[in-house]
């Protein structure tokens, strides 16, 4: 039997959760207020030893989605168990602790459908720890001049000291079904530089990436 196209969400946020209770109501808010496309929210659960499921399970069932695990599996075992349980056509992850702003998806999408791109990202809003909102994490035309990422461009933006803009921090969107053509997946060996590992490969398997040159991301 065929999937219901109709039923199939435009963006599955895959939001890892590792006592995240203080933070989690903000991340999962900003999910709910897309504009322009429909979203399911997954909340995947590692094994918290705070009241970090309990927040999660405050929502409908409808809205969020909750995926707690049997055990702690990093940063990596926990964005794939969200993954295996996506039905998106596009993938956003969103860290526990950082929230989106409500046109991020949209614009994403349209950029990367109209380019037949694989991959997107954007630019991200610095917040600090007290609240303060910072610079925007790229110029924007730094963006704009790059157009599109490519494996040669992301590796050599994520040299320390010696590229201006660390690529690393990019926050990407994948289409569900090239991710998973290609068995694209978290190393879940690795607690830290995971998610580069991932855009690398993608990029690797011959995604294609586009750059949204507009803020759609606030990192906290």
């Amino acid at each position: 039997m065929q999937p219901d196209v109709s039923s199939v969400p435009d963006v599955s946020f895959v939001i890892a959760a590792y006592n995240a209770e203080a933070t989690l109501d903000r991340a999962i808010a900003s999910a709910i207020a897309q504009k322009g496309v429909s979203v399911e929210i997954i909340v995947v659960d590692d094994k918290s030893r705070d009241a970090t499921l309990d927040v999660a399970r405050a929502y409908p069932g409808d809205i969020v989605r909750v995926v707690a695990l049997a055990s702690n599996r990093g940063p990596g075992g926990a964005r794939n168990a969200g993954l295996d349980a996506a039905r998106g056509r596009w993938i956003a992850v969103l860290d526990s602790d950082d929230a989106v702003f409500p046109g991020r998806l949209a614009a994403m999408i349209a950029r990367a459908e109209s380019a037949d791109a694989q991959i997107a990202v954007d630019n991200l809003q610095v917040v600090r720890e007290d609240g303060v909102i910072e610079d925007a994490m790229f110029p924007r035309q730094y963006l704009e001049g790059l157009r599109e990422i490519s494996l040669a461009t992301y590796i050599a933006g994520n040299v320390v000291f010696e590229s201006k803009f660390n690529l690393g921090y990019l926050k990407p969107i994948f289409q569900r079904e090239f991710l998973n053509e290609n068995r694209l997946r978290y190393d879940e060996k690795l607690r830290i530089g995971e998610d580069y590992i991932l855009f690398a490969g993608a990029l690797a398997k011959g995604g294609k990436c586009v750059v949204e040159p507009d803020i759609g991301y606030a990192y906290h």
